[in-house]
């Protein structure tokens, strides 16, 4: 066995780091947000996002998955506009939340940023409503 005498032994220090505690003021809790949307991280995110959206609109339009050409269901289709509807909730999420912070002056504990109903989904996508059975 031969050593490399170019190597050396590091001893690594790690050091804790107090987890930050969630901003609890209304201008705080914004800023936190509106710092969040510019961040490297967060662009990262929203480019993943917009590559899928981008995909799925794609095989919507075509009714066919464009990497493997195998022709979709109208239920897969269905499926594949509401991950549609789903990714863009994701994406557009830090901004609904300041905008709720903002329109009501609250901080809401109990915030779900995807669609409540269905009927919810189908106006975010563009879609006829539905007749409500009777």
């Amino acid at each position: 066995m031969v050593k490399d005498k170019k190597t050396k032994k590091v001893k690594v220090m790690t050091v804790p780091v107090e987890k930050p505690e969630a901003p609890t003021g209304i201008g705080d809790v914004v800023a936190a947000l509106n710092a969040l949307t510019i961040s490297r991280g967060w662009q990262i995110i929203t480019r993943v996002l917009d590559e899928n959206i981008k995909y799925l609109e794609q095989a919507i339009l075509e009714k066919q998955d464009p990497l493997t050409k195998i022709t979709l269901t109208d239920e897969e289709v269905e499926g594949l506009r509401y991950k549609r509807g789903l990714n863009i909730e994701v994406k557009n999420t830090p901004n609904k939340y300041i905008k709720v912070v903002e329109d009501t002056g609250v901080i809401p504990e109990d915030f779900d940023p995807f669609y409540k109903t269905a009927k919810e989904m189908r106006k975010a996508e563009g879609l006829p409503e539905r007749e409500e059975p009777k």
